[in-house]
């Protein structure tokens, strides 16, 4: 059973509010980031990701070449992936939170990230009265 909480992301001010979701009391989202700061190769997508997030904030229409809806048909809750060339970061919309951020990964590990980001969702929902 996971334990779930929502912080927040206050650099990022806009119509709509962004959370970071932390499971178990990590951020796996946070996990990615320095992941990819770590590896320095792609922190320039890293950076653009970020700049996606603020206009998402701001109710920017966005392309689905950089945001796209991957909600499953009679899924009730919206599903996002922001995309870059090689980084994908995957969130969902709340209707009484927001948006909130579950994780990140790389293009390679598309399927196996969009499972596991499913599977946390599903259990935040369960858990939520």
């Amino acid at each position: 059973m996971y334990t779930f909480a929502l912080q927040e992301i206050d650099e990022i001010k806009g119509r709509l509010k962004i959370f970071k979701l932390l499971v178990n009391g990590t951020c796996e989202y946070d996990e990615f980031e320095k992941e990819i700061e770590t590896d320095g190769n792609l922190k320039s997508e890293l950076i653009t990701i970020e700049t996606r997030l603020y206009e998402i904030a701001d109710l920017k229409s966005l392309p689905q070449t950089k945001f796209k809806d991957i909600t499953p048909k009679k899924a009730s809750n919206k599903e996002y992936e922001i995309k870059t060339h090689h980084l994908r970061v995957y969130l969902f919309h709340d209707k009484s939170t927001g948006r909130i951020i579950v994780c990140g990964g790389k293009k390679g590990s598309q399927k196996a990230d969009i499972k596991h980001f499913r599977n946390i969702k599903k259990e935040y929902f369960n858990q939520k009265p």
